[in-house]
């Protein structure tokens, strides 16, 4: 909006992704010299991409997310290992054969009977 001779915008963005974290903070960086930058480089984007300034151009914005399809099942695979796991009876891996659980149970269960003494 120009007033005064002069332009007045207000610019919000999320903190959604890397390059807006890297873009944000440099532009907190700049303190009051924001206007200053902000009118160099959209110039020099201007001189770039002249048919931009077209009354019949379209802009279109892409917008990507941080994380792609690989990374995303990587976190999905480690919350449901880790609710498998919680499952299990005791904290004990599914992998750990039958005896071997009884034992350590039995252990377990001895050890904490030998504690309560010291509650006597």
């Amino acid at each position: 909006m120009k007033k005064d001779g002069k332009y007045r915008f207000t610019l919000q963005f999320g903190a959604d992704s890397e390059e807006q974290i890297r873009v944000g903070e440099f532009l907190e960086s700049l303190g009051n010299k924001k206007s200053a930058v902000m009118v160099d480089v959209l110039n020099e984007y201007l001189l770039s991409h002249p048919e931009l300034q077209k009354g019949n151009c379209k802009i279109e914005v892409k917008v990507t997310s941080g994380y792609n399809q690989d990374r995303m099942e990587q976190i999905i695979r480690q919350i449901v290992e880790e609710r498998i796991a919680r499952l299990q009876p005791g904290g004990i891996p599914a992998d750990i054969p039958q005896d071997e659980i009884s034992e350590t149970m039995e252990d377990d269960i001895a050890q904490m009977l030998d504690n309560l003494d010291l509650f006597q």
